[in-house]
């Protein structure tokens, strides 16, 4: 990406495609040169017709109405424009925005004759990157951006909001403050131990190191709910072949997306759709039924359905209750992934049939887990299992979509390695090392806290982060 400097850039700030609306956004020290050299008012007063100039200036902040011409005055679109000056603006530059028709043609050809006026083309998430090198928001608040744009809930929406007001960066800043407020008393302790400073108190000082360290096990548990919030429960329906797998996928969808027959093994791929489920986001994976044995085909199946288990964050174990419980269905359970960090519910299906399992039976087989009972055919019973999957994502904690963080994975990397350091200064104390030990730990602590502020970062991991970034925002 290139370094910020007096250039100025443009790019379409809508999705590409057609529709009502397209947006192009100018910034830079030249926009307000090129919005009044290539547009020409509408209507019918005595400005009709002209272009702005040195004598008539447009009003900062107003939409105006009129058409894109060209050099040779032809006009490309009918638009409204609005010139915005800096630092009130999105990239603290001067921002011209462009309302034209949302189409790729008369998009493309404004585009191609702004940058004929030596307007570059902004990079991918250049407008964001110099919003933060201008100081107008910081890398937190920058990265909360795309968690915005890229929000699967109304929960994932408001958390990604928080961020973008600045919450985190407060939250951070307040631990930051604290770090610093503890380096000085040691660096105190150590400068002038012959002066008549209070001595540091170990137990005191412990008791400080270990609320910044629950202070960051929260914050990285709150981003644990955020990546849920963000990225989707990995919500993977697993059992042996024909328990209805696939009958509660098309359900919890609402629509037919898997067949469903009465012959074992029908479904061989693995079929993933995002639904919401009661504000929350989930990955809903569908898997073949595993068993023993099989052939071929069902063992490249079931190998998929292997790697999505291990890898899912919620597993839907179910079991036909109109059969019974066997011996596949205990090898199933028993091969499931435990103590990996999943949440797992045992689902009972077809109590609209003849049952051979009662619900006491159903809970003895398996008494360590939260059991439900349903109707994949009826959708009977289904209200439980939507509060039961409410209830594990958040591990039945009160406000745990409220208190979700959306954190990037450069955050919750450099979040992790933060809580370390301040795990190590915590052991220090309680091991009764010197005081410049844990400092050490404290110090590098601070630093990590720095890195999620951008602080100190090279430019091109800055380019890196920004990168990723649509074009336009």
């Amino acid at each position: 990406m290139a370094d910020l400097n007096n250039d100025t850039i443009a790019a379409i700030a809508t999705p590409p495609g057609q529709g009502g609306i397209g947006i192009i956004r100018i910034s830079g020290a030249g926009s307000f040169a090129v919005g009044q050299l290539i547009f020409v008012r509408a209507g019918k007063g005595e400005n009709a017709g002209k272009k702005f100039g040195e004598n008539y200036q447009p009003k900062a902040r107003r939409l105006y109405f009129g058409y894109i011409v060209d050099m040779e005055g032809r006009e490309l679109d009918e638009v409204l424009i609005s010139f915005m000056p800096a630092p009130y603006t999105y990239t603290c530059e001067d921002v011209v925005e462009i309302n034209a028709h949302g189409g790729v043609v008369p998009l493309g050809n404004i585009l191609k004759l702004i940058n004929g006026m030596g307007v570059r083309l902004a990079e991918p998430g250049e407008f964001t990157k110099r919003a933060y090198l201008n100081g107008r928001i910081d890398l937190l608040q920058a990265e909360s951006v795309m968690a915005v744009i890229n929000a699967r809930s109304a929960k994932g929406l408001y958390s990604s909001m928080q961020g973008l007001k600045g919450s985190l960066s407060r939250e951070l800043s307040q631990l930051g403050e604290a770090l610093l407020g503890l380096l000085a008393a040691i660096a105190a302790d150590a400068d002038f131990p012959l002066d008549d400073l209070q001595p540091v108190d170990y137990c005191r000082l412990q008791e400080r190191v270990e609320r910044l360290r629950e202070t960051g096990v929260l914050l990285r548990r709150r981003g644990a709910r955020g990546r849920i919030l963000q990225e989707g429960l990995k919500t993977v329906i697993a059992g042996k072949p024909n328990v209805g797998k696939s009958s509660l996928y098309n359900l919890l969808l609402n629509e037919d997306r898997a067949i469903v027959t009465a012959v074992p093994g029908t479904t061989r791929d693995l079929l993933t759709d995002f639904i919401n489920l009661r504000g929350i986001p989930l990955r809903l994976m569908d898997t073949a039924g595993l068993r023993r044995y099989g052939d071929a085909v069902e063992q490249i199946g079931m190998e998929y359905s292997r790697r999505a288990i291990d890898s899912g964050d919620l597993i839907l174990f179910m079991v036909d209750l109109a059969y019974g419980i066997d011996r596949e269905d205990i090898w199933v359970y028993e091969n499931l992934p435990r103590g990996k960090g999943q949440a797992l519910i045992v689902i009972g299906n077809k109590i609209d049939r003849p049952r051979l399992v009662t619900s006491e039976a159903l809970s003895s087989f398996f008494p360590e887990e939260e059991v439900v009972e349903i109707s994949a055919m009826t959708g009977a019973g289904m209200e439980d299992l939507e509060e039961a999957i409410v209830r594990q994502t958040f591990s039945g904690e009160v406000g745990g979509a409220e208190e979700a963080l959306v954190l990037a994975a450069r955050q919750a990397l450099i979040l992790d390695e933060l809580v370390s350091s301040l795990d190590d200064a915590a052991a220090a104390l309680a091991d009764g090392y010197p005081l410049d030990v844990v400092a050490i730990d404290l110090q590098q602590a601070y630093a990590k806290l720095q890195n999620l502020f951008g602080k100190e970062l090279p430019g091109d991991l800055l380019d890196h982060i920004f990168r990723n970034f649509c074009i336009g925002k």
